[in-house]
């Protein structure tokens, strides 16, 4: 598993070999911010939210099944409901994360 972050203060990779990485681990954000993950693997990845919370119809955290935002979309998240895990077709995964002002 390897992981690039746009915004690598809020990315730590805990196992590139389990894949397990934690972002953002004291659920503190700021406004105005735009992050991106590009995540890779050897074969097709599947995020597993643990924790999920951004201000409802403003913040929104973005999935892309492949290595950019001009992937398809696989779905777009905001508010306090866990989502569903997530699977990709590939083994690419691009994340991004957006809050307002």
């Amino acid at each position: 598993m390897a992981a690039t972050s746009s915004c690598p203060n809020l990315l730590t990779v805990r196992s590139s070999t389990s894949g397990i990485i934690y972002s953002n681990k004291n659920g503190q954000y700021t406004n105005g911010m735009r992050c991106e993950w590009s995540l890779s693997g050897n074969t097709n990845l599947e995020l597993v939210f643990f924790r999920f919370n951004t201000e409802r119809n403003y913040d929104f955290v973005y999935v892309y099944d492949g290595s950019s935002s001009s992937s398809p979309l696989i779905g777009s998240y905001n508010g306090g409901s866990l989502p569903s895990n997530v699977k990709s077709s590939s083994n690419n995964v691009f994340v991004e994360f957006t809050t307002d002002g």
